[in-house]
């Protein structure tokens, strides 16, 4: 919990110690050495092995089947943002765990962030046709909405906003990520709840302000309301959602928005494993592609005008 909490706060990494930089290259070098050697390439990667293999030593004996492969979705990390999959902390833990990395051509995210993950498994955000090799579809999608991402455990609050694009894009657009502990369920009194919802609704209400005050950029962006963790089902947490996202529209033009936006309030079904359900479903549609068979003929077609040299307008 803490290495989490410091990392999805820490600051992208400046482009010299990227792998692409002058010393990052260097650096790069330096990890493979200690992956070489047997050690995984840093410090943050040895934890998260851990933690994977725990999880997957306990999925396998609760499936009664081996895994080889997963995906992966968790909190996204800036300073994470450059990295590749060569030289990746996460496919760093996931071959440390015995399990196959995320392929090393791979040009797409090497995780999905858990916003991401939770508009999968909602059937949001899922830009069929582009993934599927059409340019046609639903154009709304290229236009973010602000998705205002509230998880809550029984130990912490996690919160972000990320431009909700396409679920499979990398979320390069993601901001104020935190986690914080004095929000955890573990921290409520019942003899003072009241006092706990309320603060927590104070909490969320000032996150929105300091979004709306350092991204003027959104301000003509509507707004998507996720909930997700395994205390997120608490009745008193769906009502302090609830009126946040009511609360929101006078927020954004009390502060600089243009206009009122829309919010859209997407509750989980299953707000437990809705990250890990969308980070599954990734995984099918990478490893099975009749996911995109009744898109054959409309791509044939395309070929063959192209082929022939002649597009149908």
């Amino acid at each position: 919990m803490a290495l989490m909490a410091r990392l999805v706060e820490a600051p992208q990494t400046p482009y010299w110690l990227s792998p692409f930089g002058s010393a990052g290259k260097w650096l790069g070098w330096w990890r493979l050495l200690r992956r070489i050697v047997g050690f995984t390439g840093t410090d943050e990667a040895a934890v998260l092995a851990k933690l994977v293999t725990a999880l997957k030593a306990e999925s396998e004996a609760a499936l009664q089947a081996r895994i080889d492969v997963v995906s992966v979705t968790a909190p996204w990390i800036a300073a994470w943002e450059a990295d590749i999959p060569v030289d990746s902390a996460f496919n760093d833990a996931l071959v440390s765990a015995g399990l196959k990395p995320w392929t090393w051509e791979a040009s797409g995210p090497i995780y999905l962030s858990e916003p991401s993950g939770v508009f999968a498994a909602n059937g949001r955000r899922l830009c069929k046709e582009r993934w599927c090799g059409l340019d046609e579809g639903d154009q709304s999608d290229l236009w973010p909405r602000i998705a205002f991402f509230i998880s809550l455990t029984n130990h912490s609050v996690y919160t972000t906003f990320q431009a909700a694009r396409c679920y499979y894009y990398r979320a390069w657009e993601s901001y104020l990520a935190s986690i914080d502990t004095k929000y955890g369920l573990d921290r409520l009194d019942e003899d003072m709840a009241e006092r706990f919802w309320n603060a927590l609704r104070d909490h969320l209400l000032s996150s929105v302000v300091e979004f709306t005050k350092r991204n003027p950029g959104y301000k003509h962006s509507d707004f998507m309301v996720l909930t997700a963790g395994e205390a997120a089902h608490r009745p008193e947490f769906l009502e302090v959602v609830r009126s946040v996202a009511k609360s929101i529209p006078k927020l954004r033009t009390d502060h600089g928005a243009a206009k009122p936006p829309k919010v859209e309030l997407v509750i989980s079904d299953d707000p437990t494993f809705s990250a890990a359900r969308g980070a599954a479903f990734w995984l099918r549609t990478r490893m099975d592609w009749s996911y995109c068979d009744e898109f054959d003929d409309i791509i044939v077609s395309q070929y063959d005008a192209v082929r022939d040299g002649h597009i149908e307008l």
